[in-house]
């Protein structure tokens, strides 16, 4: 059979009358259900009724992944009566499923995600590996929509409307030991075993059919009473909403339509209420710009995994020991799973960076994403000491020393006469040009930028930034290592600031300029928390730290003049050690252990200033944001990145820019070039020439 041609659920009936479901989606890397999933799924269900089976097991065939949802992509352009249509189906062939007189297991290995976890749902028992990998997840509303499958009726009376209301309205993933707690599954077993044990219990009759107006025990019982009240109901469901408004500030549909989805306690009408939903949603701005967002990440990742087809980077070595140099190491070993070395000449600063390791080792056993065991393989991979190793075994290094154009250069001449002569040299600046640090280079073909951002473990995004002399081999190499560490990556152009510190700065900038002319630090960082980022720019420069920033800059005034400039009052927080949550001192108050406690309101007296509050939160947004706009507008003319498709993309992972606008790019759009320089012209008057518009966006505006 044609591979491409073949379908994603394979069915197979043993001489026990035992038909197991063999799932894999042929054109991607990981099960996605196909767009024919209900002519498929009647096709699984016609032949087990056909061959009389006495039981159905969906088992993936693909390692580590069960089904990972729905390609949203392929219902743009339906009809509303397509989109109604598409979900009735969906709900009745799961429903088909559910009533069948034999039991279904689903045997779940890996992602068990969206409609994924729908069609688990739908099955009469579930069975999991106890894999610190296999994840559950609802994540359809982080798409601008809800589950179309009947999940958002048969996951609260599975496993409460409270912990179901938590998954549907936040997307996030569950681990497989939680899972069980929660009831999603019904037995863990190790992955070798899953097969095997899923297919002895219906070889042995011990699954029953699953009938949700039975409850299974008497909390079950209570559960459904209490739930089926409409008072109760609707008390529990209003405490969610109040919770939901200040995390989302009403920015996202889809979390008014859930809650009012559940409100419904009838099954049938629920289903009802469902089809309608897909419908209302799929057709909101903010469900368009959310799935195309999401399809440009999707071939953004395949277009890098091809052009980084390359052999996997076999031993790291790591120049610099600090926060950085550590979250690094930490990538290398825990996620790409290769031995790394970290070089420094205090060994005092070595061994703390291989504390940071350890402690972050730690916390990912204490998530349960990692075993104890796997945690001790993982530490040994790491390494450190003064003296440069392995000259002909490692094949990538990563320069993470402070920003001094000299060292890096000094670094860069010192591995060239050590390490092998195909070694990359990858650079970790965010201040210098990449050329300027290849030009005493013997090898600069192999010389590279690889710009982390902080805290290197949580942001998903790294700017990979080749100069002219690089060659395709060493920028393949890259790709492919980010990838391997689990990085998204993106390829900038060798120019100041690259491109996310360029978006980044000005938002900052304006942030503090605020402060200066008399807002509120809380009522700032709330402005454009409204505007949809999850944390405000005045706490992005505490967790960056403000030093770190204010050595950036001058560069970056150098290279694109006043725009740039730190407002002047910023020296008196300098001079103040205000260092963020480095030294728990910043716009706002630190625990010891990091946690913000409030806004320090003695920073107003270091800086000179007296709040007056003259601004709505609207306006003070408009000022940061159309900072942030103009030098999008920068970016795009001098070609720093790809596309502005892949500009959205970075916006979102690397700035943090809110995902339901579908990135700055579609934002800009949609705001439109002529209300843009209006708005700029309108501020430059104001507030000076830092606002002064980009010549693209002018030539645009007249178009």
């Amino acid at each position: 059979m044609n591979e491409i041609n073949r379908p994603t659920f394979q069915v197979e009936v043993d001489d026990n009358r035992i038909a197991v479901v063999n799932i894999l989606s042929p054109e991607n890397d990981a099960n996605w259900l196909p767009e024919n999933c209900v002519e498929e799924l009647r096709n699984v269900i016609g032949k087990a009724i056909y061959q009389q089976v006495r039981g159905i097991l969906f088992i993936s065939a693909r390692p580590k992944n069960f089904i990972q949802g729905f390609k949203l992509s392929v219902l743009q352009g339906k009809t509303e009566a397509q989109l109604k249509q598409f979900s009735q189906e969906m709900q009745l062939v799961m429903r088909e499923l559910n009533v069948l007189k034999v039991p279904v297991v689903a045997a779940i290995d890996g992602n068990c995600f969206g409609a994924g976890l729908e069609l688990a749902l739908a099955c009469d028992y579930r069975i999991a590996s106890d894999e610190v990998y296999t994840q559950f997840a609802m994540p359809q509303i982080r798409s601008g929509i809800l589950p179309f499958s009947g999940g958002t009726q048969r996951l609260p009376r599975l496993i409460g409307l409270n912990q179901a209301a938590d998954m549907l309205s936040s997307g996030k993933k569950v681990d497989v030991e939680h899972a069980l707690k929660l009831g999603l599954v019904d037995m863990t077993v190790p992955a070798n075993r899953l097969f095997e044990v899923a297919y002895q219990l219906l070889l042995e009759n011990q699954v029953t059919k699953a009938d949700y107006k039975k409850p299974k025990n008497l909390l079950h019982k209570w559960r459904k009473k209490l739930e089926g009240t409409p008072s109760l109901r609707n008390k529990l469901l209003d405490r969610l909403e109040n919770r939901l408004w200040q995390r989302t500030f009403g920015n996202y549909p889809a979390v008014v339509e859930l809650i009012e989805l559940l409100k419904e306690p009838h099954f049938k009408q629920g289903l009802t209420f469902e089809q309608d939903t897909l419908v209302k949603l799929l057709n909101t701005e903010t469900a368009k710009v959310l799935v195309n967002l999401k399809k440009t990440e999707r071939a953004m990742k395949d277009k890098y995994a091809i052009r980084g087809n390359v052999r996997d980077v076999l031993q790291v070595s790591i120049l610099g020991s600090g926060y950085m140099g550590a979250g690094i190491a930490y990538l290398t070993a825990n996620n790409a799973r290769i031995p790394v070395r970290i070089k420094d000449i205090h060994p005092s600063e070595i061994q703390k960076a291989l504390r940071t390791c350890y402690d972050l080792m730690r916390q990912a056993m204490q998530k349960k994403q990692l075993r104890e065991g796997e945690m001790i393989q993982r530490m040994n991979l790491i390494t450190g000491g003064e003296r440069l190793v392995a000259a002909k075994s490692t094949d990538f290094i990563i320069e993470a020393v402070y920003e001094d154009l000299k060292l890096k250069q000094r670094m860069l001449q010192e591995i060239e006469n050590y390490y092998d002569e195909h070694a990359i040299f990858a650079t970790n600046t965010s201040t210098f040009s990449i050329k300027e640090i290849a030009s005493v280079a013997k090898r600069p073909e192999n010389v590279i930028g690889f710009h982390y951002f902080s805290p290197v473990t949580k942001q998903q995004l790294v700017e990979i930034i080749p100069h002219e002399g690089t060659c395709e081999h060493t920028i393949a190499t890259a790709i492919h290592f980010a990838i391997q560490q689990g990085k998204v990556p993106l390829l900038v152009s060798d120019t100041q600031g690259f491109f996310i510190n360029r978006l980044l700065t000005p938002l900052l900038l304006e942030a503090m300029q605020c402060v200066i002319d008399g807002e509120a630090i809380e009522f700032i960082d709330r402005s454009l928390q409204e505007f949809g980022f999850k944390i405000g720019p005045l706490a992005m420069i505490d967790e960056m730290g403000l030093d770190v920033l204010n050595k950036a800059t001058p560069a970056l005034v150098n290279a694109y003049g006043e725009r740039f400039e730190m407002p002047a009052k910023t020296e008196l927080l300098i001079r103040n050690e205000r260092k963020g949550c480095k030294n728990k001192r910043g716009f706002y108050m630190y625990d010891k252990h990091g946690t913000c406690l409030q806004e320090d309101k003695s920073i107003y007296h270091v800086m000179e200033t007296i709040t007056q509050n003259d601004l709505e939160a609207e306006e003070i947004a408009r000022r940061c944001i159309l900072r942030m706009i103009n030098e999008a507008a920068w970016c795009l003319h001098e070609k720093v990145i790809q596309s502005p498709e892949e500009g959205n993309v970075a916006s979102v992972l690397g700035t943090g820019f809110p995902q339901f606008r579908g990135g700055i790019y579609a934002y800009m759009e949609k705001v439109g070039t002529k209300e843009i320089v209006k708005q700029l012209k309108a501020h430059q008057k104001i507030y000076g020439n830092r606002f002064a518009p980009c010549p693209f966006l002018l030539v645009q505006a007249e178009k």
